[in-house]
């Protein structure tokens, strides 16, 4: 299991869309979490990757889906209201 290079790989995968600005710093921002979390952030954003295969528009797909996973198992913090 290669964890590194996260962003990259992420962006070779999905590319960066119609905001290219947004999804890279989404794409640093997992790194980080990968850095910082391990194999448990690392297993649910490859989990979510290979979910979005197939999908109409996989980058959307796998960019808001992985928010969700994170978030719903405490590795990503959902912002302040």
């Amino acid at each position: 299991m290669d964890m590194s290079n996260v962003a990259d790989r992420l962006e070779q995968r999905f590319g960066l869309g119609t905001r290219p600005t947004l999804r890279k710093a989404l794409y640093l921002r997992l790194e980080r979490l990968v850095n910082d979390e391990g194999v448990e952030a690392y297993h649910i954003i490859a989990g979510v990757a290979a979910d979005a295969v197939g999908k109409d528009h996989p980058g959307r797909y796998f960019s808001k889906v992985v928010c969700l996973r994170l978030t719903e198992r405490g590795l990503l913090q959902a912002p302040e209201l």
